[in-house]
């Protein structure tokens, strides 16, 4: 298991208990529905909720990290893994900084 495996297995261990709270369960929901269940790089369907300063054990108690909502964007499983190796190897270059909504008729459209 190379460096990436175990930070992630840390991030686990020191973030267990506030990823099972409700605090953000309803931040997460909160943020899915914002975002209106699309991921915010790529446009598929979002199932992740990626924190943009990330999680450590000096800042896993502070609320404005942790719970804002401006810190906090919908993703994919494959867009959050590659925010994620963007740390430590290339990261995802392609719709960087493009988010997506749905038009009135229900058609996929970047909004910025």
């Amino acid at each position: 298991m190379g460096l990436f495996g175990f930070m992630i297995i840390m991030a686990r261990d020191f973030a267990k208990s506030f990823y099972n709270s409700k605090e953000w369960q309803n931040v997460r929901e909160a943020v899915l529905m914002r975002d209106k269940y699309l991921c915010q790089h790529c446009g598929k369907p979002a199932e992740e909720v990626h924190h943009i300063e990330h999680l450590s054990p000096k800042n896993i108690g502070d609320p404005s990290v942790t719970l804002d909502m401006n810190n906090l964007v919908s993703l994919c499983k494959d867009c959050h893994f590659e925010e994620h190796r963007g740390e430590h190897g290339k990261g995802r270059q392609s719709n960087e900084g493009y988010q997506y909504t749905f038009d009135e008729h229900g058609q996929l459209v970047k909004i910025n």
